[in-house]
């Protein structure tokens, strides 16, 4: 049995693109008006918290706590910039890629057949409630690898020291 949440997202909006929903044709705008509540699942192996900042802030302060964890950004992905070379507006949304070299070589000697779950990540998102950060729960994400169980529990760790620099809610999921 999966467990997930509902939380509210803000509407994407595309000029004169078509889209078809049980057998009739809207634009991306009719199909926002259809539904401007909008509610984005939370499967069991995502964590995501409220940030007690706004979105500039947030993207700081988590840039920094990967720095002060001694772990490296892999890559920043602005995805609202290339969404709006296709046309599209949405909601302002950020993914900061994190890993280090030291957990690669890890999964590599313990279970190669884990590469493929590296990097993490934060997606930080702002929406007319407030600004979110979404990350993968390292533990769920290693459950399919039982060498890994020390590094999943390392992992979680290090990912719940660094929203926490963002965000008072509690994070759950390292009890599993």
């Amino acid at each position: 049995m999966s467990h997930s949440t509902s939380i509210p997202t803000s509407s994407i909006t595309s000029p004169s693109q078509n889209s078809t929903f049980h057998g009739q044709c809207f634009s991306m705008t009719d199909l926002v008006t259809l539904d401007p509540s909008s509610m984005a699942t939370i499967p069991r192996h995502q964590i995501v918290v409220s940030s007690s900042y706004g979105f500039d802030e947030t993207l700081q302060r988590l840039r920094d706590a990967i720095a002060a964890a001694e772990l490296w950004i892999i890559h920043e992905i602005d995805p609202q910039a290339l969404l709006r070379k296709g046309g599209i507006s949405t909601i302002r949304l950020r993914q900061l890629l994190w890993f280090h070299p030291r957990y690669m070589a890890r999964l590599l000697l313990t279970d190669p057949g884990a590469v493929p779950e590296a990097p993490f990540k934060f997606v930080v998102s702002e929406q007319a409630a407030g600004v979110t950060v979404c990350a993968l729960n390292p533990i769920l994400v290693f459950s399919p690898y039982p060498r890994l169980f020390g590094l999943a529990h390392e992992l979680f760790d290090a990912t719940e020291r660094m929203l926490e620099t963002v965000s008072t809610m509690p994070v759950s999921g390292g009890d599993i």
